[in-house]
């Protein structure tokens, strides 16, 4: 049933619109059924409303377009809000403090898992992972499920590797399963260990998948954000949990942003099977839609499992891990790039994109397609002939910029001088013609894009250091870091010609802010404000 033709009409004047595009700033918009129709002066489109256009004074604020997230777990950020936050903890025995703790004042029932995250070992004071013997410490009845910052490690108390099956010997392709010298696991799982432990949990309820959307969905109309694209199967539990969930919530006008899934499917089978059911076509009518295949390629920088062209510098003989081989990822990125579908990679190490790139390069030349431009999410370690080979193939970079600020301690020591001089290093993506886009990762790193764009410009944390940024060669202006988070944002998620800029023909979606965002300084960025969220010409947010 083709949906009835909207004629919903809304003008904001007075304001201090930055389109993000040619010709430059004006002083209102005028849109129709979620399309800009028009921008000008107050007078111009003033002349352009009838009766029942709603028509805001904007008292000139600063407006941009929405933001996008290109990278996020919207389920998983709408869980961390109401889950136990280990984020600061700065020992092992914090941890169980603040486990036990969390227990004593909160009730979680006899069959529900105890969830936490944000642990990083780099900043505890025994300098390890914390194993079951940890957790156990925290309780030995309810089953555990604690992970690293990253969310590529976790650790499971001896209750939770008891209900999952986890006993010496289980292995699993492309994870690691730690085990002590006598075998036995010590609660440590990493990569596609955890993704296995995640799909194997006991499914939640509908009530619980749809309260942690609300939390998620709100928050992000709240900074702003126009536009995410999330990761969910593994915390819904299966593909049809994830369309019956954002495909009811749409159908309830409950969904105050656009959400773009990427499907997590793991092998040949699954995605030929997904494609033979048009799952890789099925949208809702406006604001969802079924997106890019994601491919974890390799692990992390910080757990050392990110997959390097040499070895690593503090670790003798260690390249990381590969979620795939070459011959694998080529069939994977050929099947999809044949149904017309974008590939995420999720990639960190140098070896890691190299062998993204040698995929791509193969689909090119057997399933030639001008319309697919797939894209590299993180890309934190490269290099010039990597950023060449990327520019040439068209490979954009899906980058999570607010990373540096709490990875730059360790780079150098993982990487050594010349590797970390082409890491997290977006000036020269950008010197290279590469399209950027940007995104949180949350619950990893906070949802506020303000982070991100700060870490943009200054390459330091929030205590200002390293003093000068780090690679300060690499930092980026306002205006390129700014251009990640809207233009570039949409176009990593293949809508530039839709959304990212305020242009007539485009998107109504809109951000205005209280303070200006040009003007306040870096560090006050992180305090910006938002007063009003449009998304397809609709007051989704207004404070």
């Amino acid at each position: 049933m083709t949906a009835e033709p909207r004629n919903d009409s809304i003008a904001l004047i007075n304001g201090d619109i930055y389109p993000m595009a040619a010709p430059g700033r004006a002083d209102a918009l005028f849109a129709r059924g979620g399309i800009i129709k028009a921008m000008g002066t107050d007078r111009d489109i003033l002349s352009l409303c009838d009766s029942k256009t709603i028509v805001l004074d904007m008292k000139g604020k600063a407006l941009l377009p929405g933001f996008t997230d290109t990278h996020n777990h919207l389920l998983a950020t709408g869980r961390s809000i109401e889950t136990l936050n280990l984020r600061d903890s700065v020992s092992v025995e914090d941890i169980i403090l603040k486990g036990r703790k969390y227990l004593n004042e909160n009730s979680i029932g006899k069959d529900e898992w105890f969830f936490a995250r944000g642990w990083d070992q780099d900043y505890l004071a025994e300098k390890r992972f914390p194993n079951k013997n940890d957790l156990d410490a925290i309780s030995k009845d309810l089953p555990l499920f604690f992970e690293r910052s990253c969310g590529h490690i976790a650790v499971l108390n001896s209750r939770a590797l008891e209900i999952l099956g986890v006993k010496s010997g289980f292995k699993i392709s492309g994870g690691v399963v730690q085990s002590d010298e006598k075998g036995e696991p010590t609660g440590v799982i990493s990569e596609a260990a955890v993704s296995w432990a995640r799909l194997n949990i006991p499914e939640c309820s509908e009530d619980t998948l749809a309260r942690w959307y609300k939390r998620a969905a709100d928050e992000m109309a709240r900074l702003g954000i126009t536009s995410v694209q999330t990761d969910d199967i593994e915390l819904a539990g299966s593909i049809e949990r994830v369309f019956g969930l954002y495909e009811q919530m749409e159908l309830m006008g409950n969904m105050p942003l656009r959400i773009s899934e990427q499907w997590h499917l793991r092998d040949e089978e699954t995605l030929r099977s997904f494609i033979e059911a048009g799952s890789h076509k099925r949208h809702g009518e406006a604001f969802f839609k079924s997106g890019a295949l994601k491919i974890h390629v390799d692990g992390t920088l910080g757990a050392r499992t990110a997959a390097l062209r040499e070895e690593y510098s503090d670790d003798p003989g260690n390249r990381g891990i590969y979620a795939h081989s070459q011959g694998a990822l080529n069939k994977l990125v050929s099947i999809a790039q044949e149904a017309g579908m974008q590939v995420a990679f999720y990639a960190i190490g140098d070896g890691a994109i190299e062998r993204c790139l040698n995929a791509v390069e193969e689909a090119q030349n057997t399933v030639p397609s001008s319309s697919i431009r797939h894209r590299i999410v993180h890309c934190q370690v490269g290099a010039s002939d990597i950023y060449k080979r990327m520019a040439s193939l068209g490979v954009m970079a899906d980058i999570q910029p607010a990373f540096v600020t709490s990875d730059w301690p360790i780079v150098m020591s993982r990487l050594g001088a010349e590797r970390s001089r082409w890491s997290y290093a977006w000036k020269s993506l950008i010197m290279h013609g590469i399209t950027i886009g940007a995104g949180s990762d949350s619950p990893t790193e906070k949802l506020n894009p303000f982070i991100g764009i700060r870490a943009a410009i200054l390459r330091q944390d929030v205590n200002n250091e390293p003093e000068y940024g780090w690679m300060p060669s690499q930092r980026l202006d306002r205006i390129e870091a700014f251009s990640m988070y809207t233009l570039g944002g949409a176009a990593v998620c293949g809508e530039g010609e839709k959304r990212g800029t305020l242009e007539v023909g485009k998107a109504a979606d809109i951000v205005a802010f209280m303070e200006n965002p040009f003007i306040v300084s870096e560090n006050e960025l992180l305090k910006m404000t938002v007063g009003l969220t449009v998304v397809d010409g609709k007051i989704k947010y207004i404070r």
